[in-house]
């Protein structure tokens, strides 16, 4: 069957930035782009690559339960976060409950082959939403 759908894309661009899309492909040529569905692999530091925002994950249990911190440069308070499953693909949702962050929240996507997480930021107070991706720190 070749059904289409929108799939997120992660594309190296000119001078080592990176760009996300939406791009229509078709489902049965798309491989999975997590091998397992080990949580744990996103255990660690991200930053942020329009800045020094960074989420450190830790603590990753099988139900999808994770300590998760973020720092923009200072603790926010993170009021929920769970790992799951989504299309193939491991998710990391974040929801903020700190001063000027009310409500808003982070839809995030693991891509293995560039060890990123890829996805959307929503600030909530001012109802704006914008596409963002982490990068591993190296240790």
């Amino acid at each position: 069957m070749n059904r289409h759908r929108q799939t997120p894309i992660l594309l190296l661009f000119f001078m080592g930035l990176f760009l996300f899309v939406l791009a229509p492909v078709c489902a049965d040529e798309v491989a999975s782009p997590v091998v397992s569905m080990n949580y744990n692999i996103i255990s660690g530091s991200w930053q942020r690559t329009d800045g020094g925002y960074l989420i450190s994950v830790s603590d990753v249990l099988p139900d999808g339960l994770a300590k998760v911190e973020y720092f923009n440069p200072r603790p926010i308070h993170v009021a929920r976060a769970a790992i799951s499953t989504k299309k193939d693909m491991i998710e990391l949702f974040i929801r903020f409950q700190d001063t000027g962050y009310e409500g808003s929240t982070y839809r995030l996507y693991y891509y293995a082959q560039e060890d990123a997480l890829v996805g959307f930021y929503h600030q909530a107070p001012t109802n704006k939403t914008y596409e963002v991706i982490f990068l591993r720190k190296s240790k």
